[in-house]
């Protein structure tokens, strides 16, 4: 007598979505941070939007902060204004980073 089959639960089989797979293997190659870096600053520049990503010369993740350097402390301090609307779309976009503060800082490359 046969033994009857048990049938796969959705969800199994083996699939995985494509971020987590590349998720592990930038974590396996040790450049999860770079990524997540890149991805922390392209969401930056889209809610900051054109003319303010213009004055943006970094971002940096530290720990929980995210730091965004700008060139000159006219456009740093128009985005101080706006420091809790980003910091809630940061929030949201990576929750998985426990992003708690924005710090805004001036940049100290020279002006072209």
């Amino acid at each position: 007598m046969r033994k009857p089959r048990r049938r796969r639960k959705k969800g199994e089989g083996g699939l995985f979505e494509v971020s987590e797979l590349l998720e592990g293997a930038l974590q396996a190659l040790g450049v999860k941070g770079d990524f997540e870096k890149f991805r922390v600053e392209r969401k930056c520049r889209e809610v900051l939007g054109e003319k303010f990503s213009k004055a943006l010369t970094g971002v940096a993740v530290k720990g929980r902060t995210v730091e965004l350097a700008f060139n000159h402390s006219i456009w740093m301090n128009e985005v101080n204004f706006r420091k809790t609307e980003i910091l809630k779309k940061l929030q949201e976009e990576f929750p998985g980073i426990g992003i708690k503060t924005l710090a805004l800082t001036l940049s100290r490359s020279s002006k072209a």
